[in-house]
Formats: C-alpha cells, sequence, structure tokens
C-alpha cells in the first residue's frame, strides 16, 4: 500500500493499492459424497470425520 502523510496532521492518507484491479476467479474441483465416518473419537485423533481424507504424514522425505 502506498502511503502519504497529511500535511494538516501526522495520519497517514493510503491510496488502494488493488483500486482497478478485476477480482479473482475460484475454481473448486468437484468433490465427492463422503458417506462413510469415523466414529467421534476416532476422529479427533486422525483430524478427520472422513475416513477418504485421512492421509498420514509418515515423516519420510522423498517418498522412501
Amino acid at each position: 500500500m502506498n502511503c502519504q502523510t497529511r500535511e494538516s496532521s501526522n495520519m497517514p492518507r493510503c491510496k488502494d493499492a488493488l483500486a482497478g484491479m478485476p477480482l479473482a476467479m475460484a475454481y473448486v474441483p468437484w468433490q465427492p459424497a463422503f458417506c462413510d465416518t469415523f466414529p467421534l473419537c476416532r476422529a479427533l485423533q486422525t483430524g478427520t470425520i472422513f475416513p477418504e481424507l485421512c492421509k498420514p504424514f509418515c515423516g519420510r522425505r522423498g517418498g522412501r
């Protein structure tokens, strides 16, 4: 943001750096309907209620 100090006060006057720029367009791929769910205790442990989204981190580099 480009700010300039007004002469009459110490408050900065900022120009909007995004003025005149077009809005973005989002792309969200279609997601399948998830039917199967974990029990709540398991969901809290894994961080998701949907088994299809459970992708544990194994801690290995390069997938070896």
